[in-house]
Order: C-alpha cells, then sequence, then structure tokens
C-alpha cells in the first residue's frame, strides 16, 4: 500500500468518524422516557410592539406601574429591588418585564412573609407579568381582581405569606388567564395555615400549564390544594404541572361551598411527587363535567388512614379519571359522586420511574404494566413533554410516553472526505 493510499484510507476513515460524532453531537438531548424533538411549550414571548420605558430603580417602578398609559411595557432592568409598597397596575394592556428574559436577573423583593408589603395588585385587562423574581410579600405575589386576559409568565415566585397566586371574584371574574412557564415554592412552608399556589374564584378558561410547584404547605400541614379553582370557575386546564413534596394537588371546587363550584375542564399529563406528609393530589368537588386523565402521582407519605390518592366527592360532582398511573388508589364515589374510572392504574412502583426520588417520574422500560396499555383520548394527544401519543402500538398509561429516539437521517451533517 503506498503513501497517497494510506492518505486516502486514513482521510476517509477521519471524515467517517466525523460524521458519526456530529449525528451524535446533532441528536437531542433527551430524558430517558422521551422521543423525537418534544414540542416546546415555553418559548420567550415575542417582543413588546408598544410604548416601552425603562426600569432601573424601585420607586419608577412603582409609579409606572400605576401611571403608565395603557398599552406601556415596563422593561426592568436587572437588579434586585427593595420594594417599599405594593405595585398597582390600573391600566389596561400594561407589561411588566425582564429587560433579559431570565428572571433570576430582576427580583422584586416585599420584605417579609410577615411584617412585609404586598405584591402586585392587577386592577386592569390584558395585563402581562413575566420574566422576574417576586418574593418575600406578605399577602399574594399577584392579585387579579376580577380582571381578564392576564397573562403570568416564566417568574419564579417564592415565599409569599397567603396565596402566591389570587383571583378575586370582582365584577364577572377573570376570564382567559394565563399562568405558565413559571417555578412557585415555599423554601420550607407557608408562615401559617393559610395558603395555597394558586387559588382562583369565578374564573372562567383560565389555563394553567409547564409550572414548577415545590413545599406549597403549611407548618400544620392544613389541606391547602397547590392549584384551586373554585367559587363558581369553569372550563380551567391544568397540564404539564410538575408537584413536588406540595401538601395537597389539584383542586376543582372547595367541600366547604355548593353544588356548581367548578363546571367542566380537563386536569392532564400533569407529574406529582410527595415524600412528605400528604393529603389526596386530585379532588374534584361540587365539580361536573371534568377530565382527569393522564396524570402520573406517586405518594410515599399518606396522611394517617388515608389510602386513596384522588378522588371526586359529593353527589353533584360528575366527571371521569381516566389512564392515570398511581400508588394509591382512585375514590371515585365518595359521599355519593359520580366518578367513572377507566384504565387508570394503582399500584406503580417506584422503580417504574427513571428517578422518583428526585421527582422525575418518566417512565422506565420496567413499566411494563403502563407502556402502550391505553386506548387513545381525543382530549390528550401530547404528553408531559410534549411527545405526542402514541410512541408505541398504544398510548402509555399515566404523564408520560415511554420511547426510544429514533434514528433520523437528518439529524446527520456529512463532511467531505479528504482524499489529498
Amino acid at each position: 500500500m503506498n503513501h497517497n493510499t494510506v492518505n486516502r484510507l486514513y482521510w476517509g476513515l477521519t471524515g467517517l468518524l466525523l460524521c458519526l460524532l456530529a449525528g451524535l453531537s446533532m441528536r437531542p438531548s433527551a430524558a430517558a422516557g422521551q422521543t423525537g424533538l418534544p414540542v416546546t411549550h415555553c418559548l420567550p414571548l415575542p417582543p413588546s410592539t408598544g410604548a416601552v420605558i425603562t426600569i432601573s430603580n424601585e420607586a419608577a417602578l412603582r409609579n409606572q406601574a400605576y401611571h403608565a398609559a395603557p398599552g406601556t411595557t415596563l422593561l426592568i432592568q436587572p437588579g434586585v429591588y427593595q420594594m417599599q409598597g405594593f405595585m398597582h397596575v390600573v391600566n389596561a394592556g400594561i407589561s411588566l418585564r425582564g429587560a433579559t428574559g431570565n428572571r433570576g436577573d430582576v427580583v422584586l423583593d416585599f420584605g417579609g412573609m410577615v411584617g412585609g408589603h404586598f405584591g402586585i395588585l392587577v386592577e386592569a385587562d390584558d395585563v402581562t407579568i413575566a420574566d422576574l423574581t417576586i418574593q418575600n410579600a406578605n399577602d399574594h405575589a399577584v392579585s387579579i381582581q376580577g380582571r381578564d386576559r392576564p397573562v403570568l409568565y416564566n417568574l419564579h415566585i417564592r415565599d409569599i405569606g397567603d396565596q402566591l397566586v389570587k383571583v378575586n371574584p370582582f365584577a364577572n371574574g377573570s376570564e382567559d388567564g394565563l399562568l405558565a412557564c413559571s417555578r412557585l415554592e415555599y423554601s420550607t412552608t407557608a408562615p401559617d395555615e393559610y395558603t395555597n399556589g394558586i387559588s382562583a374564584h369565578n374564573a372562567h378558561r383560565w389555563t394553567v400549564r409547564d409550572n414548577e410547584w415545590y413545599r406549597i404547605r403549611t407548618p400544620g400541614n392544613s389541606p391547602v390544594p397547590t392549584i384551586l379553582f373554585w367559587s363558581g370557575s369553569s372550563d380551567t386546564i391544568v397540564e404539564r404541572n410538575l408537584l413536588v413534596d406540595c401538601y395537597q394537588g389539584i383542586s376543582f371546587g372547595n367541600s366547604g361551598h355548593g353544588a356548581d363550584d367548578h363546571l367542566g375542564g380537563v386536569v392532564r399529563n400533569n407529574m406529582i411527587y410527595a415524600s412528605q406528609p400528604h393529603d389526596v393530589v386530585i379532588e374534584m368537588v361540587h365539580a361536573s363535567g371534568w377530565l382527569v386523565a393522564h396524570n402520573t402521582a406517586l405518594l410515599l407519605n399518606p396522611g394517617s388512614g388515608l389510602t386513596w390518592g384522588m378522588e371526586a366527592r359529593f353527589s353533584d360532582s360528575q366527571g371521569t379519571f381516566a389512564y392515570n398511573l398511581t400508588n394509591m388508589d382512585i375514590w371515585g364515589n365518595r359521599d355519593g359522586a359520580n366518578g367513572t374510572l377507566t384504565g387508570n392504574l394503582t399500584n406503580a412502583e417506584s422503580g417504574w420511574f427513571v428517578n422518583a426520588a428526585a421527582g422525575d417520574l418518566h417512565l422506565a422500560a420496567t413499566a411494563v404494566a403502563a407502556i402502550d396499555q391505553a386506548l387513545p383520548l381525543p382530549q390528550v394527544m401530547d404528553d408531559f413533554d410534549g411527545d405526542g401519543r402514541p410512541i408505541g402500538p398504544a398510548p402509555d398509561i399515566g404523564a408520560d410516553e415511554y420511547g426510544g429516539a429514533p434514528f433520523e437521517p437528518t439529524d446527520w451533517i456529512y463532511l467531505p472526505i479528504i482524499t489529498r
């Protein structure tokens, strides 16, 4: 073999190796249980189109929140703002946005869960609050006073005295709200026995999606739902949320109210993990016309006497639990409720999941009892990651569709083979 032949062979093999490495490096990174290219549900919000005021100090921020003309965006520069009072938004179309898009760069600190200031009071329609952190408010981080089309997006809300987000039942209630792509949490617990992650009264067509919720609980383990829609709310969508060590999970309606406390709505593709003491994690109470489908809940520390993790309660409650994956019973007819149970699996084990101790409830290959065991539901065409259902011959039970990423030739980069 002459020198030129050796060179050609060397460069040819080198080029082939680079092709292989490039092809591997261009593949999307996917955790176990994911496949293909999941839909991205948390893209940055589009740039503002109206007037923009750049904010760099606390006094200007509170002043402009109240006085800025309708449609104005307050673009808040990076920093920690030690708030000297609450923020009050009264003009329609105001946007409060962190300048960088990184919610950790702008921190609004209201002084303390006890003894601090109220957070942001919204008394106008079409208000957006995005790309920032709200912490240490003594009441609510954000309170929507019966206003329509609020957008709460890419927020970090932590350590708030009472409910982190409140929707109050003023006028005809709040319509078409969005809480998405945010992290809401307590470092340990609330300061007292009164809190929720979001408590929404008379709220209609709200969507709560793609959020992380951590330790929404009280010191005495009072039954406070993390996500609560009640007082005549309707058509709520709660999807693709992760709840970790919250005392109680998702509730449509409240046991202290009466019939029609919630109408319609869907709870789908949520993952719920509880290692600290907990109550039920999905409950439909004085609620009718709902669907609770393809949720995954691993519940490891139930309260005394608790043997079920999801429930429908009272005779006016009617809806369907379908293809949920959990390790505790689902009680569909508590106190005379009319909850239909379809294809749920209630004997899940920690070993069925990728990393249960870390709250990662994607399916592992060991979850054979859940994989390809559901029937299609038109209301649930994707999963927790946005992967389409089904990946195999049938949908999987629970929030995750298990499957490896298929080989796609379009993922490859082809490099020229050098033959000199």
